[in-house]
């Protein structure tokens, strides 16, 4: 059984995304077309938006290196 508080917490994120839908959408936040690749300049790795499904900009760090956003190129 979850506890009070994650009731709460579950209800208010529930809250805030209704409300969201019902304003159709974010307005704050500009439609990312998904079509950047970035390269880590350390390692290589590539973070494809499209492949990933999420913009660059949610990638915290390079999963092999862990280097930073700062640490990466876009090569697209």
């Amino acid at each position: 059984m979850a506890s009070i508080l994650e009731q709460l917490h579950s209800f208010h994120i529930q809250s805030a995304v209704d409300e969201l839908v019902e304003q159709g959408g974010n307005k704050n936040v500009e439609d990312h077309p998904l079509d950047g690749i970035y390269r880590c300049k350390i390692c290589g790795w590539i973070f494809n938006e499209k492949e990933q499904g999420k913009p660059f900009t949610t990638l915290s760090h390079c999963p092999i290196c862990n280097v930073g956003q700062q640490g990466f190129d876009r090569i697209n």
